[in-house]
C-alpha cells in the first residue's frame, strides 16, 4: 500500500509540475535569425520587381510615420529615381512559431528628392525599411489579403538629407 501511495504522489507531482511549467509566463518572442550574407540586388528588373511588390507596405509605413512625426495632414512625393532605390536581401532561419511564414529579410532604401508635407514643407529624405517576408508570396496581389501576414516591418529609419 505504501508503494502505491508513493507512486501516486510521484506521478501527481510529475504531472502537476509539467503542467505548471508549460503554463508559466512567456518571455519575449524569438528573434528571426538571418543566415548567410546580405546581398545587394543589382539587377534592375529584379530590383524594380521587389520595389513594386513592396510599395503597398512601404506606403502604409511612410504614411503612418510622417503623420505621426510631422503631424501631417497631407503628404505627397514623387517616386524615387531608379538610382535612389537600393535593395538588399538575406535568407533567414525562422523560429518554429514562424516556420514557413518568413523566408527572407528585405531591406529597401529610398532616396526622395522632393517630399512635401501639408502642401508647404519640402524636404529631401532617405527612408530605409527592413521587412521579414515570405519570398514565395512576393508575387501575390496585395489586395488579395493572402499576403498580409507574410510581411512584417522589423525596422524603419528616416533621415532628412541636405
Amino acid at each position: 500500500m505504501k508503494k502505491v501511495t508513493l507512486m501516486f504522489v510521484v506521478v501527481f507531482f510529475f504531472i502537476v509540475g509539467n503542467a505548471s511549467a508549460s503554463n508559466g509566463p512567456k518571455t519575449e518572442k524569438p528573434q528571426i535569425i538571418p543566415i548567410g550574407k546580405e546581398v545587394e540586388v543589382k539587377d534592375q528588373a529584379t530590383k524594380m520587381f521587389i520595389y513594386d511588390t513592396m510599395q503597398v507596405w512601404m506606403r502604409r509605413s511612410l504614411d503612418d510615420f510622417y503623420h505621426n512625426k510631422y503631424h501631417a495632414n497631407s503628404i505627397s512625393w514623387r517616386g524615387p529615381k531608379p538610382e535612389g532605390i537600393r535593395i538588399w536581401i538575406q535568407q533567414v532561419v525562422a523560429p518554429s512559431e514562424y516556420d514557413g511564414v518568413y523566408t527572407h529579410l528585405i531591406k529597401i532604401s529610398l532616396q526622395r528628392d522632393e517630399l512635401i508635407i501639408n502642401d508647404k514643407k519640402k524636404m529631401k529624405t532617405e527612408d530605409t525599411f527592413t521587412y521579414a517576408v515570405n519570398a514565395h508570396l512576393l508575387s501575390l496581389c496585395p489586395e488579395s489579403g493572402k499576403s498580409e501576414k507574410e510581411f512584417k516591418v522589423l525596422r524603419f529609419q528616416h533621415k532628412v538629407r541636405p
